[in-house]
């Protein structure tokens, strides 16, 4: 009887270290001074991020530019956000919102989120707006 219990264990536990879990998403956020151009000397943040969707994966790169204003709360608008399917090479911009502190993106027309700071080591996709 205590044989069969163990066998069961057994398999249980070869079952369980046998499944790999598979990060569907990541980002990460970099601060740098570019030295020409319009920004030139003046503090950029960089959020790029990956997720894979439908077995494809799509590439994001969220970036300050100047036209990027720092509000009251911590907020910068006008972040440039470009989503890039590295498989076909269709690209898509749009307009976001960028949390100054944590490097956090937000697109609101895409119901999309970009956060560097996630518990997973970054997250990069949809988010439910309450």
């Amino acid at each position: 009887m205590s044989y069969s219990k163990q066998k069961g264990n057994d398999y249980q536990n070869n079952n369980n270290s046998q499944q790999k879990t598979v990060k569907h998403s990541g980002a990460k956020t970099t601060r740098y001074f570019p030295k020409t151009g319009p920004n030139a000397g003046v503090e950029q943040t960089l959020t790029s991020g990956w997720r894979l969707s439908k077995g494809e994966l799509i590439a994001i790169r969220c970036i300050t530019t100047a036209k990027s204003k720092l509000s009251d709360k911590g907020w910068l608008g006008s972040i440039a956000v470009t989503l890039t399917n590295t498989k076909t090479g269709v690209c898509a911009f749009h307009w976001g919102t960028m949390e100054h502190k944590t490097g956090k993106v937000v697109v609101d027309a895409l119901a999309m989120v970009v956060n560097p700071k996630a518990k997973n080591g970054g997250y990069a996709g949809t988010y439910i707006n309450n």
